[in-house]
């Protein structure tokens, strides 16, 4: 990796058009037409985007492609790289909440040149050999992990952000949801499903909180105490308008928090990719990640 430039572009080639020959290097171009000097590297494994961001030192580190390879890139950034994101994926949550542009990779790579830097927070979830992670957006415990696990990249590829309401039906009629202990300090909480979120967009541009998560140096986790009252008419019907659900559902603020489930095996999904199961930990650190918005 060349320390002598001011930015660096990891690609994930699996990830929407990525992979396509000198996409990459074409919006580099674009970049380097305003000024910066870019180096490309594409990933080649798992994880690998955060070997490669662990070498860029405190330069601008451009994750391109999906949610996944955002998470990669953040969880190996030093504490004064800058995170600039082109998002090539499904769902582009991380990009929704910072306003990125969508569907113009080039207006995006125009951000990267334009846009403000400032500071988010970040959590940071510990499973039960005590490694971490650090996420973005959010954590999801219970029934939405095990709906992420079933969606293949091929679904995702052909039905995109529909694949994951299509199999949530599937594991709904088809699995056992277990129930699921959330310890907030002396109080402990049981439910089906819950969603710790740092941001208040969700699997796209469904929303479960207000915003201003990414900056208030809390989490906002919603509990969903029966699955099955995600498809009652009311609540449906507040999801298919894009309004929060921490208004149906029940809520809290928290700094950290914990989890597990007495006897069953729940896994765990983060920024939209399955890490592990329960027992976890999970807490937040404020102003842990500089982006440009």
């Amino acid at each position: 990796m060349d320390k002598t430039t001011d930015a660096v572009i990891i690609g994930n080639p699996n990830s929407g058009r990525a992979g396509d020959e000198g996409y990459l290097e074409r919006h580099a171009d674009v970049l380097r037409s305003g000024g910066l000097s870019v180096e490309v590297l594409n990933t080649e494994r798992p994880d690998h985007a955060t070997e490669l961001a662990a070498l860029a030192g405190d330069r601008l580190v451009i994750a391109a492609g999906g949610d996944g390879t955002v998470n990669e890139v953040l969880n190996g950034l030093s504490p004064e790289a800058t995170l600039g994101i082109l998002p090539l994926g499904t769902a582009n949550v991380l990009a929704r909440e910072l306003g990125i542009p969508l569907d113009d990779p080039e207006g995006a790579c125009k951000r990267i040149l334009t846009g403000e830097h400032s500071r988010i927070d970040l959590g940071v979830a510990t499973d039960r050999d005590g490694v971490e992670r650090r996420f973005a957006c959010m954590a999801g415990i219970g029934f939405d992990a095990s709906v992420v696990r079933t969606v293949t990249p091929r679904l995702k590829r052909y039905l995109r952000v529909l694949a994951f309401p299509l199999m949530a039906f599937k594991v709904l009629a088809e699995q056992d949801v277990p129930m699921i202990h959330v310890h907030h300090g002396d109080t402990i909480y049981v439910t089906q499903f819950a969603i710790v979120a740092n941001g208040h967009y969700y699997g796209g541009d469904f929303k479960v909180a207000d915003a201003g998560l990414l900056t208030n140096g809390e989490f906002e986790t919603i509990l969903v105490e029966r699955v099955s009252a995600l498809l009652r008419p009311d609540i449906l019907a507040r999801i298919i308008a894009r309004q929060p659900l921490n208004d149906t559902m029940r809520s809290f603020s928290a700094h950290e928090l914990h989890a597990k489930s007495p006897g069953s095996e729940v896994p765990v999904q983060i920024d939209g990719e399955i890490w592990g199961r329960l027992p976890m930990a999970f807490r937040i650190e404020p102003a842990a990640l500089k982006v440009v918005r």
